[in-house]
């Protein structure tokens, strides 16, 4: 039995693959061509009335050279934001949820981190368009970043850091931490 799609993500879909099929220039009908898809399906895609899975929109995120994220953003929101936005719900209780999309331009780095109790570690100000997205995989990490201390225990966090930044471990446990950093 096929996976239930969200009315909202159809209608971001819809209307991301029509403004980037035409700033590319080609018709549905070369869209269906380069990405392997029907021109049926191209124009329910467009219309917003087809449930699609994420492999179809792979192949067309690929013949727009676009990404996935581009296709099911909110055009409405500005890039680079949190999203919680619930794309995908199986049958049996499976969903996927787009948490957040950055803006890259440049590279990823990707750091696994961990602090002993009592350490910390004070990080610059990045350069502006710099996000940092922060997994706690153990223990407690706290953020301090523009005045505030944000508590993270089992769970994913992003912020802009092109602001003066501090990793700190106030348990008496080891922190294990990833750092990713988009540019």
């Amino acid at each position: 039995m096929p996976s239930q799609a969200i009315p909202s993500f159809l209608t971001h879909v819809a209307t991301n693959v029509r403004r980037l099929r035409t700033l590319a220039g080609i018709s549905q009908r070369a869209l269906a061509e380069a990405s392997g898809i029907s021109l049926r399906m191209i124009g329910a895609i467009e219309n917003g009335t087809t449930s699609l899975s994420t492999a179809t929109l792979d192949r067309i995120a690929v013949a727009l050279d676009t990404t996935l994220s581009e296709l099911v953003a909110d055009p409405t929101v500005r890039k680079s934001v949190v999203r919680d936005r619930l794309g995908w719900k199986g049958d049996h209780g499976g969903q996927a949820i787009l948490r957040w999309s950055v803006d890259a331009r440049r590279e990823m780095e990707a750091w696994e981190w961990r602090l002993e109790p009592g350490e910390h570690y004070e990080a610059g100000a990045d350069p502006e368009g710099w996000h940092v997205t922060l997994f706690v995989l153990e223990g407690q990490l706290t953020l301090q970043i523009a005045g505030q201390s944000i508590e993270l225990t089992n769970t994913a966090h992003l912020f802009e850091s092109s602001q003066p930044h501090v990793f700190v471990n106030k348990g008496k446990k080891p922190v294990r931490f990833f750092r990713c950093t988009v540019w």
